[in-house]
Formats: structure tokens, sequence, C-alpha cells
């Protein structure tokens, strides 16, 4: 969810959850709803604090007012920052309530809130791509973790494997574009970190033509740089010319799979038909420089 909407949908949380509030039973937690409705969120906390060590605790919708007040604060004290400890406190204290709702009373209302906090997980794993470093990727495995396990809570039925793919072709996608940067002479650990995303993604059922498709393309053109770095070297043309023929056949194996993932595909067809020319080309190029060889010249 972009941020630039989160105070609509704090709102609409607000108005949703109004009819849930209004019905909380004890003192304090009714001072706190007060409190809170007046956007004195830091002060409506303090109230639910004290709130939960009596036996309004023993009431969901305390539990749930308690959620409301450390999303709120999460989002508009903390900005929604990805480290925000408020955000976790609105996590617990919403899947206490429902582990106390025997009644469906609140149901509506902690899908909601749960929903909310699980997006804003899910955003936070994809920013965190931007960040990682070959090999270091806690951080954003860490938000679709706890996007994925409240999505469990709410249905246990669910699928992670899906957002699990998408996650390492997002840092595949990350690693590769850095590679593109900064291994144009040779392939490195940004290069050999997204080969390990997008093979991991492959290994996987869901999208598997895109990870293995664009795993081969990536390594195609790792190939293709390397070789452009070394064309003014002639001392070096040979075995960069051999570096990018392994990485050029590497490509090649890879659009095969995927090709036979998803025979319907005319990028699966068409992109190894550049390749294979590239090998082709290769195999010229080294029948050129034998006649070369027999005539004489270096």
């Amino acid at each position: 969810m972009s941020r630039h909407l989160i105070p609509c949908f704090l709102a609409f949380l607000l108005v949703s959850a109004s009819a849930a509030l209004c019905s909380a039973q004890g003192p304090l937690t009714r001072e706190a709803v007060a409190l809170a409705q007046a956007e004195r969120y830091e002060e409506a906390e303090v109230v639910m604090l004290q709130a939960l060590n009596t036996k309004e605790s023993m009431d969901p919708t305390c539990w749930y007012v308690h959620a409301f007040i450390q999303k709120s604060l999460f989002v508009i004290r903390d900005g929604r920052h990805p480290n925000s400890e408020a955000r976790s406190a609105a996590t617990d204290a919403a899947i206490e309530c429902a582990r106390r709702n025997p009644e469906p009373k609140l149901e509506d209302e902690l899908i909601a809130l749960l929903s909310y906090l699980a997006d804003t997980h899910f955003e936070d794993a994809g920013d965190a791509v931007r960040s990682s470093q070959p090999g270091k990727a806690e951080v954003a495995r860490s938000h679709l973790k706890s996007y994925s396990d409240i999505q469990n809570f709410l249905n246990p039925h669910w699928d992670a494997e899906p957002d699990e793919v998408w996650l390492d072709q997002l840092l595949g996608e990350h690693a590769f574009v850095q590679a593109e940067q900064a291994e144009q002479k040779g392939a490195g650990p940004w290069f050999n970190w997204g080969r390990a995303c997008y093979e991991r993604a492959a290994a996987r059922k869901p999208d598997r033509f895109r990870s293995l498709y664009n795993l081969a393309i990536h390594t195609y053109n790792q190939g293709v740089r390397q070789f452009k770095a070394s064309e003014e070297d002639l001392d070096a043309v040979d075995s960069a010319l051999k570096q990018a023929a392994i990485l050029w056949n590497l490509a090649a194996e890879g659009l095969e799979q995927a090709i036979s993932e998803n025979a319907e595909r005319a990028s699966g067809y068409e992109a190894l038909a550049v390749v294979s020319e590239a090998l082709l080309n290769q195999g010229r190029v080294e029948w050129c420089k034998a006649h070369l060889v027999e005539m004489g010249v270096d």
C-alpha cells in the first residue's frame, strides 16, 4: 500500500472500528477509546497499559483497543518506520484479541487491522531489497515472514510459496542490476548472488518460466558485457571469449529448461535463437583465428 494512502486507510479503520471501540465495557478501556478518538494516542496507550493489568483484560475488546492504538502509533508517531515496535505490539494484541474472542463480533475489525499490518510488512520486504547485499537479505526475508505469519493466522491454508518466489526474483533482479554496473569485466559476488536467488526461485513451481527465463537472459548479458569489456585488449580476447562461451552455454541450457516449462511462450524461442547465434559466432571467430595462425598472422 502506498504511504500517501495510509492516513485515509487509518481513517477507514477508525470508522470501521468505532462500533467495536464503543462496545468496550471497562472504564479504563473506555477512557483510552475517548483519548484515541481525540487522536491522543500516546496518552491512550498509557491508560490501556493500566487496563491490561486489571480484569478489563478479560474482555477481548480491551485487546482490540490496545491493538488499534498501537497501530495508530506505528502510523502516526513512528511514520510507519520498518523497525517500529508499535507494529509488533499491534500484531500481538490483535492476535490475542482473536484468541479471546469466541464470538465473531470483532472478526471483521480484526481482519481489517491484521490485513493492514500484513500489507505493511509486504511493502517493507520489497523496500528492503534495495539495501540488500550479496548473501545478506535477512531484513527483506524477515518482513516477508512476518507478512506470511499474519496471513497464515488469518487463513490456515495460506500458501506462502508464491510470495517467497516473488522475493527471490526481486532479489535476483537487484543483484543483476548491481552486477551490470560493477562487474562488467568479470562475474563477481553480485552476479553469483543473482544466479543463486533465481536458482532458488526456479526450484519452486510458482512462476517457474519467468525464473528460468530471466536467469538465462541475465547470464547471457553478463557474458556479452565481459566480452565487450576486453575487445580492445587483444591479449585478453581469447580468455574473455572462453568465459563468455561458458556463460552463453549456461544461458542456452536455462532457456531450454524454460521452454520445457512452457512451450507456448515465444520469448523463450526468441531468446534461445539469439544465444545460439552468439555461440555460433564464437565458433566462427575461432575458425578465423585458426586460419590466421596458419597464414602466420598474429
